[in-house]
């Protein structure tokens, strides 16, 4: 670090381990690196980490190969993990920094770099620690405003709190306290990894929600059932159809059948077939007004013979040309990974692996402070 300032560098990435990560004495070498290169104007990166990543210019400073996919995603991280599991984590970035041990360089400065970025639509963030934590919330509120920031803060168990010292130097401090700060700076806290991935396929893709209205559609009555519990569980509601939208789908179902909501689509798919049934309810519910959101359960048969219960290029066909509501869907079956890949082909419907975390994303396109610069998904 003291030939670097020498130099005249002003910027440097310490990728080593063994400093605050790891004992006492680490913590001193790592205090006193910082000493030198305040003294000298210079900035530090680490230690302990990947660098940096921006997929736009094809550049990494990681000294393991990355083939991240390209999109408006900013990341800021405590861990390399993310870099090389970008793919499973969050689907892809954009610009990413891996701020490791954070002895200079921590999560205010990259936060405002990402927050002024016009290519960087929406920020992660893995959290184990944070220094200078007021300051940090206080740009988070601003920023918050403009685009979603989402945090994943690790460390909330006793024994995850000890890990995280000796992964980072990182105190990981009590997590409720962390916790409702960040939600209060109107920051999405994720509780699980794969929540990560779904959120940010959500915020990105979707359309908001103008109120927390929800339909229903599905082809089991007890998956309606376990929507409308889990739709409830998450501060939306289960709408009530307009006497239009009733009337409208009424003549795809038998005489019997009662119109409410959740939808169950079977009597009027062994009338008219799926593809005709599905799609077509859909179209009708989405002109609801009483409507701001489209909860779907779908089927993922992987039999050649039951080739003709995958809808997926009907529902999208449906959503190309009424993009103005979100519409998720939970897929049940033995194939729902390739049928899902087909549903989200053209990033308009997104799918998810449980009805819980279905009903999930949509709440999370109900109440941002950002919902008034976009009703058509960030990207």
């Amino acid at each position: 670090i003291s030939d670097c300032a020498e130099a005249g560098i002003k910027a440097v990435i310490v990728v080593g381990q063994g400093f605050a990560d790891a004992d006492e004495k680490g913590k001193v070498m790592q205090d006193e690196m910082v000493l030198i290169a305040r003294s000298f104007g210079m900035r530090i990166l680490g230690p302990n980490t990947l660098g940096v990543i921006n997929s736009f210019a094809h550049f990494t400073t990681s000294f393991m190969p990355l083939n991240i996919e390209k999109s408006p995603v900013g990341l800021i991280c405590q861990s390399g993990l993310f870099f090389v599991g970008a793919e499973r984590f969050i689907g892809g970035i954009g610009k990413g920094i891996d701020i490791g041990n954070a002895c200079d360089i921590g999560f205010y400065d990259c936060l405002k770099w990402l927050g002024d970025d016009p290519e960087i639509k929406l920020i992660v963030l893995h959290m184990e620690g944070i220094e200078q934590g007021r300051r940090f919330m206080r740009l988070a509120s601003q920023i918050a405003r403009k685009r979603p920031i989402l945090v994943l803060k690790t460390g909330s168990s006793e024994t995850g709190a000890r890990a995280a010292i000796s992964h980072s130097g990182s105190m990981a401090g009590d997590y409720q306290i962390y916790r409702a700060a960040l939600r209060q700076a109107g920051i999405i806290v994720l509780d699980e990894s794969q929540s990560m991935k779904d959120a940010v396929k959500t915020l990105l893709y979707l359309p908001l929600m103008e109120g927390n209205r929800v339909a229903v559609l599905t082809v089991t009555g007890a998956g309606g059932i376990i929507a409308s519990d889990a739709i409830e569980r998450y501060g939306l509601r289960v709408s009530e159809l307009s006497r239009e939208t009733q009337h409208n789908i009424k003549e795809l179902f038998p005489e019997w059948m009662k119109i409410g909501n959740p939808i169950d689509l079977w009597p009027a798919v062994m009338n008219h077939g799926i593809k005709r049934a599905y799609p077509e309810v859909l179209k009708r519910v989405l002109q609801d007004p009483n409507v701001d959101g489209v909860l779907c359960i779908g089927v993922a048969m992987n039999l050649p013979e039951y080739e003709d219960l995958n809808i997926s290029e009907e529902l999208n066909q449906v959503v190309s040309k009424d993009n103005r509501k979100p519409v998720v869907i939970w897929l049940y079956g033995p194939n729902t990974e390739e049928i899902g890949r087909r549903v989200e082909r053209y990033k308009q419907i997104m799918t998810y692996q449980s009805i819980e975390r279905t009903a999930w994303a949509l709440s999370l396109l109900t109440t941002p402070d950002f919902s008034s610069k976009t009703n058509k998904g960030l990207s």
